[in-house]
């Protein structure tokens, strides 16, 4: 009976060496939660440097993709001849409004555009743009490119070229000028203060990353010398 009731009583030792109570648990989870973001937020220091290095890093990569293009936009609008249909007159100038809006990247208007302003045609074709604002007979023409001599001239000759071709070329009604070519706008292509952000963002993912992983290094550590000097303790 004695040797059995020191076999039960080592188990026993065993079993409570090896289980931790649920209270326990939650207690030491708590704990080192709050240890965790005592450590972290110790290192403010380092973490600031890494969103300020990485904040640089996406600065300098924006400038360094980052192209300026210059744009100008100006309206017409689209009218038809004059009929008793009225209907008939909204529904056609709707319909043209939408041609015109082919029609100005077709050769037509780009090789009389190129001729007057001594630009490639390519050139002349991927800076000019149209669009039809949304439930009206307005058209919106854009040109953009990145070189701003380019927009000027471009913008000067566009209106002209395409009044001349519409009504002339294909004897249709006059278009009406709503807006004159607006005043060159420069932008970015990427931005620079969203980049700024967003590796702020990361140096401080990455920081406060780093740090946390060693944290749990050290206490990984710091456990396993505890449960070896309990073992100790127990076996003495």
């Amino acid at each position: 009976m004695p040797r059995r009731q020191a076999e039960n009583t080592e188990k026993k030792n065993q079993k409570e060496r090896r289980v931790m109570s649920q209270k326990e648990r939650v207690d030491l989870i708590e704990v080192d939660l709050l240890d965790m973001c005592k450590y972290i937020l110790s290192k403010w220091v380092f973490i600031l440097i890494g969103m300020v290095v990485f904040a640089g890093a996406g600065f300098g990569y924006a400038k360094v993709k980052s192209v300026t293009e210059y744009s100008s936009k100006m309206q017409v609008y689209v009218t038809v001849p004059k009929t008793s249909d009225k209907v008939l007159i909204r529904d056609n100038a709707g319909d043209l409004a939408y041609d015109y809006q082919k029609l100005i990247k077709t050769d037509l208007i780009v090789n009389e555009i190129a001729k007057k302003t001594k630009i490639e045609k390519d050139d002349v074709k991927d800076a000019i743009s149209a669009e039809v604002v949304d439930g009206t007979r307005l058209l919106e023409i854009k040109v953009k490119s990145d070189d701003k001599d380019d927009v000027k001239k471009i913008s000067k000759e566009v209106l002209p070229v395409f009044q001349k071709v519409v009504q002339k070329d294909l004897g249709r009604n006059k278009l009406v000028i709503a807006d004159q070519p607006s005043k060159i706008k420069a932008e970015q292509t990427v931005s620079t203060k969203k980049f700024l952000a967003v590796g702020a963002v990361g140096g401080f993912v990455v920081e406060a990353g780093v740090f946390f992983v060693l944290y749990l290094v050290d206490l990984t550590k710091k456990a396993k010398r505890i449960n070896k000097t309990k073992e100790q303790r127990v076996w003495e």
